[in-house]
């Protein structure tokens, strides 16, 4: 059940894995969301199935982000977007793929807060949940520049936390391991080779995991704030750097 304080909330990176399965998570709580992504077909299918507003915009685009959350009263924010680049070491990431990891990562979380933090300490009261990474906060090799975006989001939310002390304005970093949300194909040139590789065999979180996490998080007594919450699959180690596999690839 979620804190009555929470009454409409704003979740970024909603077409897809933990962002739609949050947005379908808040309303089922009965929370009004505005549902936010670049692409408008599926932000629309989902906005037909649950009852969200669709808002089709890229969050790197901070005018357009101001001009779209200016006249909502945010609650909640939950940071989720994160572009679906390929894994690669620091020297051979390409300028398109850093590009997209520091737009949407780091400008466009900055973008959101921009947007929404003033409202939120003016009425007293909000929640902010950004979506981290074990790659923030353990070192995993292939993934140099999305680990350098998600550590980012981890020092962000620690500083947040002192910004907006006494403000009434709670901040949750939710950091998973290993999510099945189809992110890892990406990764890989051949994506059939990166299902064999990332998910045949392997009892990984499912983005309704996270959904259910950040519920938990927003449902808390004002006076509690869930800091920081790391999740990992049962099967993965701590720090994530192995994983039991229990199938055959």
């Amino acid at each position: 059940m979620a804190n009555p304080a929470c009454r409409t909330a704003i979740v970024t990176g909603a077409s897809r894995g933990i962002g739609a399965a949050t947005v379908r998570r808040l309303r089922k709580d009965g929370l009004a969301v505005h549902a936010v992504a670049r692409s408008a077909a599926p932000l629309k299918a989902l906005a037909e199935e649950t009852g969200c507003t669709a808002l089709a915009l890229d969050i790197a685009d901070r005018a357009a982000v101001l001009a779209a959350f200016g006249a909502i009263d945010a609650d909640v924010l939950v940071n989720n977007a994160s572009p679906l680049v390929r894994s690669a070491p620091a020297w051979e990431a390409s300028p398109e793929d850093i590009d997209a990891l520091v737009d949407v990562n780091m400008r466009g979380v900055l973008n959101c807060l921009a947007a929404t933090v003033p409202g939120m300490k003016a009425r007293g009261r909000g929640h902010i949940v950004n979506l981290g990474s074990m790659a923030g906060t353990w070192i995993f090799p292939g993934m140099p520049v999305y680990a350098m975006t998600k550590a980012a989001i981890h020092s962000l939310s620690h500083t947040l936390r002192l910004d907006l002390h006494g403000s009434g304005v709670r901040v949750s970093e939710i950091a998973p391991g290993r999510v099945e949300t189809g992110a890892h194909l990406a990764l890989m040139a051949d994506r059939e080779d990166g299902r064999r590789r990332f998910y045949e065999g392997y009892e990984s979180l499912l983005a309704e995991d996270i959904a259910e996490a950040i519920a938990f998080v927003l449902s808390a007594p004002q006076r509690m704030d869930v800091s920081f919450m790391e999740i990992v699959p049962t099967d993965q180690s701590y720090g994530g750097s192995a994983f039991h596999r229990r199938g055959a690839a």
